[in-house]
């Protein structure tokens, strides 16, 4: 399968399942006669990621091969960064409570430049921490949510 198929195709597959699920919501007794209950979000969700997927996936089989290049198999590097993506993931959601937001979310941004290729240290500490700080600041101080301090202030 094509790099150009194969993200897209993925994402139809996730949102056909969540599309699923999103049918599946029960209504709570109150919801009966409401035109807009608790799972009309998750079906327009469903049916707009489909919508997408599938326009994605028509434009590039409809589009004329116009470089050989474009149309490149998948390379392992790709896999192997989107793999070592999904396990920065899965450490950073285990290590959020704990340590907190605004350290997690710093070493998560670090390591993910890092495995995507940039190794300027400059452009990966000021693109990483300015970011975590301006977004703690405005969803806490600006907003009022709440987000993990962790346990190492206390």
């Amino acid at each position: 399968m094509k790099r150009e198929l194969l993200g897209p195709s993925l994402f139809l597959a996730l949102f056909t399942l969540y599309a699923v699920v999103a049918w599946q919501i029960p209504l709570l007794p109150f919801e009966e006669y409401e035109t807009v209950t608790s799972a009309t979000l998750p079906k327009v969700y469903a049916a707009f990621g489909i919508v997408v997927c599938l326009l994605s996936i028509g434009s590039t089989l409809l589009r004329p091969n116009e470089k050989a290049a474009e149309n490149q198999p998948l390379e392992i590097s790709h896999v192997v960064r989107t793999l070592g993506l999904l396990v920065l993931m899965v450490i950073y959601s285990a290590v959020l409570e704990p340590v907190g937001f605004l350290i997690s979310t710093s070493a998560f941004l670090l390591a993910g430049f890092f495995v995507m290729g940039e190794r300027r240290k400059k452009i990966l500490l000021f693109a990483s921490i300015p970011v975590a700080v301006v977004f703690w600041f405005l969803m806490t101080q600006v907003l009022g949510i709440y987000l993990v301090p962790g346990d190492l202030w206390s």
